[in-house]
């Protein structure tokens, strides 16, 4: 006998008949929580930092776990290693969430910085869609040389909008995704 008893399995492309309102009311919590982080980036900033100074320290840990398990010595040393660095950042994000979580908009810009470089010297060797790949060039340059010159208060700032852009978009898909699933039980 089939495990769901008025549907069909959520694998076979056909909808469970009260699933679309879960969608839907996580679409909207998560549309609220998009508004929220616009509203309040400073506490936004800091939860950032403690999810990610959480997620540092649980890496750490399977890290080091991997590496007591690892055949070879090389490997062992290795993910211990790393497993410790991985604890004694995420200590140091836990111990200040705020500068954490500015420290992940710093190496995003960092990271926007390097990128935009790479694709202007990529324009210059001749390579495929040489405008675009300028204009993209120059804009990492630029938003990444701002967050990295900046305060931690942008980077704090840059960091909110990020998972309020997320929040907001994805819950306006869920959203979106929770009426269709209503229709097509309805039809």
């Amino acid at each position: 006998m089939n495990n769901y008893s008025n549907s069909q399995s959520p694998f076979s492309g056909e909808h469970h008949p009260t699933g679309w309102g879960w969608v839907l009311a996580y679409g909207i919590f998560l549309i609220l929580g998009g508004i929220l982080a616009f509203i309040n980036p400073i506490a936004t900033g800091f939860v950032t930092g403690v999810v990610f100074g959480v997620g540092l320290v649980i890496y750490g840990v399977s890290a080091i776990i991997a590496g007591f398990s690892a055949l070879s010595t090389r490997s062992k040393i290795l993910e211990i290693l790393l497993g410790v660095i991985a604890i004694l950042a995420g200590a140091f994000v836990l111990f200040d969430p705020f500068q954490g979580a500015a420290s992940l908009g710093w190496a995003i810009g960092l990271w926007l910085l390097a990128s935009g470089i790479l694709q202007i010297i990529y324009v210059f060797q001749g390579g495929h869609d040489r405008g675009w790949r300028l204009l993209l060039g120059l804009i990492d340059v630029v938003l990444g040389g701002y967050l990295v010159i900046s305060g931690p208060l942008v980077g704090l700032t840059f960091v909110a909008a990020m998972v309020g852009f997320s929040f907001l978009f994805r819950g306006i898909f869920l959203v979106t995704l929770a009426f269709t699933l209503r229709k097509a039980v309805r039809t």
